[in-house]
């Protein structure tokens, strides 16, 4: 199983593209900063980044720019020129003639723990410049700015997977840049037996896994295997199939009727009752309680 393929699935990770505009220089474009994950893309022309109490961040064509919530941004033809909401400057549409700049504006959706967790290895921005992109993920850019370019039917079902297929190869190039901190489960995959372990227990969450089991699947000894596992993922096997069983429920609880001791099972556990306790030790709440409280969130 692959483990991003996996997470992102389960976080129900999707985009949307939400405006393309093309402005004629000088133009600013404002953004509140309240969405989880927003994408943006130089299809055509230059400009900059602009975060409060930051130097200004040079952008080129085809660069990628995903930003994480927080303190309202902006983009510009060049430092300091006046900006326009971008609420206004999706009404007004594009510049008459000829831009000199068309930005692509993308916002996803990253759903419960798994979505908040991948969040989390994301700093306030990523800037990803088309030098270090791989040749498909500037392949699937300029696919996207062929649709952006286009009115033809089926133009943003188009937009939106091309979007999706931005975030994955994103993140992948970012979490290989240094300094990055990716999941730790994304650093496992760097270990041929820790990768066996992991896609074995996202494949099957709920089997009958024991440390010894695993270290028998990485070719290891328990010892080592536990050394190895706590040291690259940051926490211990037990710790991480428990917090993967947990978001498997967790989903569960939202996304379903289904009763407690179906949850429980397809979790892992023997009977509700070792369910609910191991349930509440991680949440700090029962799960029917938790459920009540949370389903309508998601």
């Amino acid at each position: 199983m692959d483990i991003l393929a996996d997470e992102l699935a389960q976080a129900r990770a999707r985009g949307a593209v939400f405006s393309v505009l093309g402005r004629s220089a000088p133009w600013g474009l404002e953004f509140g900063g309240t969405r989880p994950l927003t994408t943006h893309l130089l299809l055509q022309g230059g400009g900059v980044l602009e975060l409060p109490d930051s130097p200004p961040i040079a952008l080129r064509p085809r660069d990628v720019v995903l930003a994480t919530a927080g303190a309202p941004y902006r983009l510009a033809s060049e430092p300091g020129t006046p900006a326009e909401p971008i609420a206004q400057a999706r009404a007004r549409g594009s510049d008459a003639g000829q831009p000199d700049a068309v930005i692509l504006c993308g916002a996803y959706v990253l759903e419960g723990s798994i979505g908040a967790s991948l969040l989390h290895a994301l700093p306030r921005v990523v800037v990803l410049s088309a030098a270090q992109l791989e040749p498909a993920h500037a392949t699937a850019i300029d696919l996207l700015a062929g649709e952006a370019s286009c009115e033809d039917p089926g133009r943003q079902a188009l937009l939106d997977r091309l979007l999706d297929v931005n975030l994955i190869y994103a993140l992948r190039a970012w979490w290989k840049q240094p300094g990055a901190q990716p999941p730790g489960w994304y650093r496992a995959t760097l270990d041929p037996g820790l990768t066996r372990v992991l896609e074995r227990v996202h494949a099957d969450p709920a089997a009958a896994w024991s440390v010894p089991e695993m270290a028998r699947v990485a070719g290891s000894s328990r010892a080592a295997f536990s050394a190895r596992f706590t040291t690259v993922v940051g926490q211990s096997p037990a710790r991480y199939l428990t917090a993967l069983r947990m978001r498997r429920a967790e989903d569960a609880l939202v996304r379903t009727d289904a009763p407690l001791a179906r949850i429980a099972s397809d979790a892992g556990y023997g009977n509700e009752y070792a369910f609910a306790t191991a349930f509440r030790r991680h949440h700090g709440l029962p799960p029917g309680r938790w459920r009540v409280e949370n389903t309508g969130r998601h």
